[in-house]
């Protein structure tokens, strides 16, 4: 039996992002950045059909978070949730699916019995947000949270406590120094308007840990600046010097470019 909160990675990188969140048998997405075929492929693969689809929320507009949108919400009549800057990239929608939300707002869904927090970041895009979805009857919550750009003090507070989540974990350093990006791409990765490291996941973690959160799926994986192993291994040394060890103190996972990983139950 699936537990009273399931979180899916559906795909995760720079070249898409989706993530699936159950709560008590009602499926959302955070996200839906590649195309609505992929994206109902996925959907498939992890157990759920597109129509069982009752909300999806988005972190901001880059396409590799939102090209999907459009399409499935028009083929399944599905609402979208977003701040007014991300909606307003997505184009016309039909009546009564748009639901703006603010960059520290709470959707609540009580017939679900889950909430859904939203919480700003540094990433360069208008309106960009994480959220935290919680269940309203257990009391548990998960976080997805990439494209942070910096991690400050308000989104440490905010993610702090929960039972675990998808986190960014974007890129190497030596592979970025040294890759093939030009001078002001690498700038811009490692600015606030960018992305984070997996040595800044890793401490990212190391707080979460402290707070009781155990279980984590490392996202946002970058196809040219790092690896799913290297990212694995970075965390995981940095918290074994820390004193947690992977199995025993934490479960640590990998999203996948392409597919659906097993996810977490909680």
């Amino acid at each position: 039996m699936k537990g009273d909160i399931v979180l899916i990675p559906l795909y995760s990188s720079s070249e898409g992002n989706s993530t699936l969140v159950q709560v008590n048998g009602h499926s959302i997405l955070i996200d839906l950045g590649k195309n609505c075929k992929q994206c109902t492929i996925a959907l498939q693969k992890a157990g759920v059909y597109a129509d069982d689809i009752e909300a999806v929320f988005l972190t901001h507009h880059h396409s590799d978070h939102i090209s999907g949108v459009n399409v499935f919400m028009r083929k399944h009549s599905t609402p979208v949730y977003g701040t007014k800057p991300t909606l307003a990239k997505i184009g016309e929608a039909p009546a009564g699916l748009f639901h703006p939300i603010t960059e520290k707002s709470v959707t609540d869904f009580p017939e679900f019995g889950m909430k859904v927090i939203s919480y700003p970041t540094y990433h360069d895009a208008a309106g960009s947000v994480v959220y935290r979805i919680e269940n309203t009857v257990t009391g548990k919550s998960v976080c997805v949270m990439t494209d942070i750009g910096v991690v400050t003090k308000g989104l440490l507070d905010f993610c702090n406590g929960c039972d675990g989540g998808l986190f960014e974990s974007n890129y190497d350093e030596y592979m970025l120094d040294n890759g093939p990006y030009d001078y002001m791409l690498k700038k811009r990765i490692k600015g606030e308007g960018g992305h984070i490291s997996n040595v800044e996941c890793g401490k990212l973690i190391e707080f979460l840990l402290a707070g009781g959160t155990s279980k984590f799926i490392l996202g946002h994986i970058s196809p040219h600046n790092n690896t799913p192993d290297i990212a694995r291994n970075t965390v995981v040394t940095h918290l074994k010097s820390k004193g947690y060890l992977d199995g025993t103190d934490y479960e640590i996972q990998t999203a996948s470019r392409f597919e659906p990983v097993k996810g977490i139950e909680i």
